[in-house]
């Protein structure tokens, strides 16, 4: 999409836009860190160098921000601005784990470890989704979005428990304690676990919202 046709385009349809793009951006990551899993290192660079560009997200911002004051919302102004900067925080994590990610390629310990990673990433994923879904429904439908957003925290809670028996786990293996891989794993799960932790909190505050203005309907 050019500059020219994000001007055109009404607040809530550019939040929406770039809730799909850092959805995409995520779910890219996601797809990579399977690769990685699967040891197919051409596509998961290849994936992480989408995750890292973030010229159009720039665009997007700037669109937004000339439009913001000007703008007749179904709430308030602020309340939007910080639901924009929720979404782009959620982008700017996986952008971060993704350069995190390209530094070293590592090789998971066994067919149970990556199973378990690739049951995490499934968590992650459901997140994510329901999350896109609960902010794009926050413009139309209060009672939706607070629905979603509650069954995001839920799997939120899921997925926490599968990262503590990740790591138990993960220290239960022969490694010295220096070892790369080990680290490199360790800041694998806990990346994965810090964007679900802020679909979570960003979850929770859509919540907020839709309580708050419900009253109004």
């Amino acid at each position: 999409m050019s500059s020219k046709e994000l001007k055109k385009m009404k607040i809530d349809e550019l939040t929406i836009y770039f809730m799909n793009r850092t959805t995409k951006q995520n779910m890219k990551l996601i797809r990579a860190i399977n690769f990685l899993i699967n040891s197919n290192f051409e596509n998961f660079e290849a994936d992480l160098k989408y995750v890292i560009e973030n010229k159009k997200e720039e665009e997007i911002r700037r669109a937004f921000e000339s439009k913001i004051w000007k703008s007749k919302l179904m709430f308030s102004k602020a309340d939007r601005v910080l639901v924009f900067n929720r979404i782009n925080r959620i982008r700017d994590l996986g952008e971060s784990l993704a350069r995190k990610m390209l530094i070293y390629k590592v090789v998971f310990p066994d067919e149970k470890f990556k199973n378990d990673m690739r049951d995490i990433l499934d968590s992650l994923k459901t997140v994510l989704l329901d999350l896109s879904n609960a902010v794009k429904n926050i413009g139309k439908d209060l009672d939706k979005s607070y629905e979603l957003s509650q069954k995001i925290k839920l799997e939120h809670d899921s997925l926490r428990n599968k990262e503590w028996g990740l790591v138990s786990k993960l220290y239960e293996y022969d490694m010295d304690f220096i070892s790369r891989t080990f680290l490199y794993i360790k800041d694998l799960i806990e990346g994965i676990v810090a964007i679900a932790d802020e679909a979570e909190g960003f979850a929770e505050y859509l919540q907020f919202l839709a309580t708050k203005y419900l009253i109004f309907e």
